[in-house]
């Protein structure tokens, strides 16, 4: 099937292009291993709300929601630390429900979202910072899978971070349609009825403890302000669920908006993730013998109390959170260097290499470092969202089509975004490279006011140019529907949907996708065209 169409300013007729009414065979087999990881997702490749519910669940069984609480109380003190975690329920919420909104709605990535941000350079910017983030989680979580095996079964630590690379590596070739959402729901039971078995198990190994909920700050001094505010500010570096929420969401039903953003994303979620899981937390911290309030600490914990099961139960929340971080960062990886050395390989590619390196820093023993870098890669997540929130809130940063992501149609850099991701950023990395007691409680909270100012001040000044650059013929504009029309892209010879298509102009503006047209001849001619079309239309 083909269509036409005749630029209104005078550039002549484009080549008509070359449509399907049905998904191109060819491209669902690439979805099957890369999940659309380089292109926009298509209705056929939604999940349904409970599907996409059981696949996001695996964020849930990171130890980082148990620990973490238990951390807090044990600083701050439990009433303290349930404030500032219902704090941070609601302000999860606030900044998941948009950015779920608009990922389902747009079908693109967290990276190619980020264009929309911060221009062309946004899409290496947020694929480096989910790659640091999900790999970091990956070792640290691995980690603590190793640890379980080790304390239970006995032989080499490094045999079994072998044992959990490998496995870790494998349970991620498949995407979220395929393959993550199908393990889930296996793993989703075992994992709720280990964590509240350990909570019983608890109970009647050591009897109920029943202090736990009015246990005080051990030392004041150790931290700065309220104690709620600094247990919300300890919330604050697990942001980066937030932004893995997008490469979630984007696989969401547009009309099942409203149900994922309020349960599956939403409120439902982070009651509990942060106050259920984390309460749960805390009590296990109070009533069972641990070495430290650490994630290897409460792990050794229970598999002495619980043996096997315990064994069991730590198999099914990591299985369950390695799948996230596996495939985050896979997918991420493929983004980023399709995008700055133009090197595309299969995301099974990058599976199998995050698995290497998972394996490599695993035995390298270097837990303090990842620690470390996970309080700094906080400091970009926040700032990210900030700028997002701002973005999604003002008018000014809408085009035609809401938000343009195309890389023919949008500037190499959005200075206002980039300004106050930097801002921010800057501002919660040197307040964090003090390491007092101040930054500990106020550098992220700092990090997003910086950001969210400094973006909103500097729209105050916007202009058009900063969010998309006008060009002649929109294959998306030619079709009857855009995102149930398939066009034949001139490179690859594959057919995606019209939303995602451009015209190529060095090509005789040629229909061209998303994936083909991030090469630096398009781009430099498409600048080139929008310069042109810009001054004949204005």
């Amino acid at each position: 099937m083909t269509s036409e169409i005749e630029s209104a300013s005078g550039h002549g007729v484009a080549p008509p292009l070359v449509t399907r009414p049905d998904d191109d065979p060819a491209v669902l087999a690439d979805a099957a291993v890369d999940d659309y990881a380089l292109h926009v997702v298509p209705p056929i490749w939604r999940l349904g709300r409970t599907k996409m519910a059981i696949a996001w669940s695996s964020t849930l069984a990171a130890l980082f929601w148990v620990v973490l609480a238990a951390i807090a109380a044990s600083i701050v003190g439990t009433q303290q630390a349930l404030i500032g975690m219902a704090l941070a329920v609601i302000v999860y919420f606030a900044v998941s429900y948009p950015l779920q909104k608009v990922a389902s709605r747009t079908g693109v990535t967290l990276a190619n979202f980020s264009r929309s941000l911060f221009g062309l350079i946004g899409t290496p910017i947020a694929a480096l910072i989910v790659v640091v983030s999900a790999s970091c989680l990956a070792i640290f979580e691995g980690s603590v899978l190793s640890v379980a095996f080790h304390t239970h079964f006995g032989g080499s630590i490094h045999l079994w971070y072998g044992v959990v690379a490998v496995f870790c590596t494998l349970i991620t070739l498949g995407g979220v349609r395929v393959w993550l959402e199908k393990l889930n729901a296996w793993l989703l039971p075992v994992f709720l009825a280990g964590l509240f078995g350990a909570l019983i198990w608890a109970i009647v190994q050591y009897g109920y403890q029943s202090d736990w909920l009015t246990a005080a700050a051990p030392d004041p001094s150790a931290f700065s302000g309220p104690g709620w505010l600094h247990a919300f500010a300890l919330y604050l570096t697990g942001m980066v669920n937030v932004i893995y929420t997008v490469d979630f969401a984007r696989m969401g039903k547009v009309r099942n908006v409203k149900y994922n953003g309020h349960v599956t994303f939403g409120w439902v979620y982070y009651l509990l993730a942060i106050p259920v899981i984390g309460g749960i937390g805390i009590y296990l911290s109070k009533a069972v013998p641990v070495q430290g309030v650490t994630e290897v600490g409460v792990v050794t914990g229970i598999v002495q109390m619980m043996g096997l099961w315990g064994v069991v139960y730590i198999f099914a929340t990591q299985a369950k959170i390695q799948t996230a971080n596996m495939y985050l960062s896979s997918l991420n990886l493929q983004i980023f260097f399709s995008r700055t050395v133009k090197l595309t390989l299969s995301r099974s590619v990058w599976t199998v290499a995050v698995g290497v390196i998972l394996f490599g820093i695993m035995s390298a023993d270097i837990f303090g470092f990842v620690t470390q870098l996970l309080s700094y890669q906080g400091v970009l997540a926040i700032a990210w969202v900030a700028v997002a929130i701002v973005h999604l809130a003002s008018r000014k940063t809408r085009t035609d089509r809401e938000f343009e992501t195309r890389p023919g149609r949008v500037p190499r850099v959005n200075p206002g975004g980039l300004a106050g991701w930097a801002a921010g950023s800057i501002a919660g990395v040197v307040l964090l490279a003090t390491g007092s007691a101040f930054s500990l409680t106020y550098a992220l909270i700092i990090t997003y006011a910086v950001a969210t100012a400094g973006y909103g001040a500097a729209l105050a000044f916007a202009k058009a140019g900063w969010f998309t650059m006008a060009r002649p013929f929109d294959p998306a504009q030619e079709v009857a529907d855009e995102w149930n029309v398939h066009v034949e892209c001139h490179k690859c010879r594959k057919s995606y949907v019209a939303v995602e298509m451009d015209r190529d102009p060095t090509h005789r503006h040629e229909a061209i996708c998303a994936a083909c047209a991030t090469g630096h001849e398009f781009q430099a001619a498409a600048r080139a065209e929008s310069q042109r079309y810009t001054a004949e239309i204005s």
